[in-house]
């Protein structure tokens, strides 16, 4: 992975945090655009419709909020694996820090949410799997992630009320809190 690539994704992180929604995406759209990412296929991503997604996710959400509220737990992390036709599970963790993602690997409890249809080829083909590892693949992971963390966005502020830190991630080293 190349750390200078990550920044951008990184950059996105900060504005989604703060609820800067459109910043986070005009940020990513520009970035991506920069990295040579072409129009068609910037187009093709932001295209691709995630409201089965969403809806999963939702389906799943006061399930995962009951187990965690009886488990005395901190935080909801949704992990989804790139690699792995985005085969996603919300982990019901116990304890929870902004600092350090560590958190999230101690989590023994979680709920299988199902997959996202749409990404996973993308991600293979157009980006042949890599994680940013140059300039298009790095585009390609910047705005991908930052649909699938807009798709959860959109679900967790149906439920900012629920006492849970909310949180995304699509690696083992940092996360997204939503709320």
């Amino acid at each position: 992975m190349n750390t200078n690539y990550y920044k951008n994704w990184e950059t996105c992180i900060e504005f989604i945090e703060k609820g800067e929604i459109e910043n986070a995406e005009n940020f990513s759209l520009t970035v991506a655009s920069e990295l040579t990412v072409p129009q068609d296929l910037i187009n093709k991503i932001m295209a691709v419709n995630l409201k089965s997604y969403e809806k999963k996710i939702e389906e799943k959400m006061d399930e995962c909020i009951q187990r965690a509220t009886s488990e005395k737990a901190e935080a909801l992390c949704l992990y989804y694996s790139l690699d792995n036709g985005w085969d996603s599970t919300m982990y019901i963790c116990k304890n929870y820090t902004h600092e350090n993602s560590q958190w999230i690997s101690g989590s023994r409890d979680w709920i299988d949410i199902g997959k996202a249809r749409g990404f996973s080829g993308i991600y293979k083909k157009d980006a042949e799997s890599a994680f940013f590892a140059d300039k298009i693949s790095s585009g390609i992971c910047i705005l991908l992630m930052l649909r699938t963390t807009i798709a959860f966005y959109n679900v967790a502020m149906k439920f900012k009320n629920c006492g849970l830190k909310l949180c995304i991630t699509a690696t083992e080293s940092d996360f997204v809190r939503v709320l």
